[in-house]
């Protein structure tokens, strides 16, 4: 296992980095070859708060092309699928050959815990390569973990990708990683592509938090739960003063609602703190994660519930359900991202379990029958994920210090739920 990539100080903070490959050479030969190639590595991160700072790509001694190349993320969203995550295309300088070249992104940007991300880049020409690899019993068969940072096995290894696809990856489709996704496997090679992370937000970032940033797909065991007009919540807890920007929640394909209600409950009163009686939906019913944009919703420092309802009378099912997402799951340890948190199943407030006896906390509750009404249900060891996201904004500024920033081009750094309901105009009424 390979050890912390970097610890930097910056304003005063600790800022911890980590790479796969922070202290291990590539080859020095490459392997001969004069066409286009795409050449990635998939990976994910473990924890929340993790932002993608850019890309490194190992340049043998000789005969590897060194003129600038394109570098691109991708959120793999399925076999032989996959969506280009906005603001991750860069083009590197020239490269200088021998060594790690880094390519960091002008800005960067977080990434959601539990997701498949492929890393990429393109050229025409020789290329470095090791097979034997990421399979089982081989060196990384059971990935290659570096703290929060891990990158899949191969097919028959222990850490396989969400989708079961191939580790590492590589396509001659052509040589811009923007526009053709490389998923292809071959013995288990790897292409020394490496990436880095950081546990700390930029120092002038003044966007947005999510629960799951930057993710277009929910996970495989994600299905489109059972035909009940309900309320299903994620409970969050902001850490200062926030404005509410976004309601967001995944609807599954195979579904053909929509949420007809979103609101934020306080957990402290059980009251409804703010309701949109009438949501204007980004996407369709079926068409993964959408949201609802809010306008003048500030929330203090507390609990809350951030909820979906759906109150058509049409059969069939319409939100979405992961079981056993909060306890052995992505969010066993909870999720915080900058201001906002998702406590995981252990810590999470009470609620009345409605299948096994006492009351006990459950994250991701329901409430069942008509709208306004808390959510406090939870069936009990199924610790279930509906898939319901907040977008905030710090409302006192920017809440972390800076992200390590890259020397040079290319040389190394110094140091759940609901889909369908016609959407009409939005209707936000606030209950403080």
């Amino acid at each position: 296992m390979d050890k912390i990539s970097g610890l930097c100080s910056r304003g005063g903070s600790v800022i911890n980095t980590f790479r796969l490959f922070p202290s291990t050479d590539g080859p020095a030969s490459p392997v001969a070859y004069d066409g286009p190639f795409l050449a990635g590595i998939q990976f994910e991160v473990t924890a929340g708060g993790m932002w993608f700072e850019g890309y490194w790509w190992w340049v043998c001694p000789s005969g590897q092309p060194s003129a600038a190349q394109k570098f691109a993320l991708w959120n793999v969203t399925g076999q032989g699928a996959g969506t280009l995550i906005p603001g991750s295309v860069v083009t590197s300088g020239p490269l200088t050959a021998g060594q790690w070249n880094w390519v960091p992104l002008p800005a960067p940007f977080p990434l959601a815990i539990g997701t498949c991300y492929n890393a990429c880049t393109g050229f025409t020409g020789g290329f470095p390569s090791t097979n034997d690899q990421f399979d089982s019993g081989q060196p990384y068969g059971a990935g290659l973990v570096n703290g929060p940072l891990a990158a899949y096995s191969d097919t028959n290894g222990s850490l396989r990708t969400p989708y079961t696809t191939a580790q590492g990856v590589f396509s001659v489709a052509g040589t811009d990683p923007s526009v053709n996704l490389p998923l292809t496997g071959s013995n288990s090679a790897n292409f020394w592509m490496d990436i880095q992370v950081g546990d700390t937000a930029p120092a002038d970032y003044a966007g947005s938090y999510r629960l799951w940033p930057n993710k277009h797909d929910a996970a495989p065991e994600t299905s489109p739960d059972s035909a009940v007009n309900y309320v299903v919540a994620t409970e969050i807890h902001l850490s200062q003063e926030c404005s509410v920007d976004k309601i967001w929640y995944y609807s599954p394909p195979g579904v053909n609602q929509l949420a007809t209600e979103c609101g934020i409950w306080d957990i402290g009163t059980r009251q409804l703190y703010a309701e949109d009686a009438s949501p204007s939906w980004s996407g369709g019913a079926g068409s993964g994660w959408i949201s609802c944009a809010l306008s003048g919703l500030i929330l203090p420092a507390g609990a809350y519930k951030v909820a979906v309802y759906n109150g058509a009378a049409v059969p069939g099912p319409w939100s979405a359900k992961q079981l056993r997402y909060w306890d052995i799951g992505p969010g066993h340890n909870g999720i915080t991202n900058g201001p906002l948190t998702a406590p995981s199943l252990a810590v999470a407030s009470p609620a009345s379990v409605y299948q096994g006896s006492g009351t006990e906390p459950g994250q991701c509750t329901f409430a069942v029958g008509p709208p306004n009404q808390y959510p406090d249900l939870y069936v009990d060891g199924l610790a279930q994920n509906y898939w319901v996201d907040a977008e905030v904004t710090p409302a006192g500024g920017p809440v972390s210090s800076p992200s390590p920033t890259a020397s040079a081009t290319s040389s190394p750094p110094p140091g759940s739920p609901p889909p369908d309901k016609d959407a009409g105009g939005a209707f936000l009424a606030f209950f403080p």
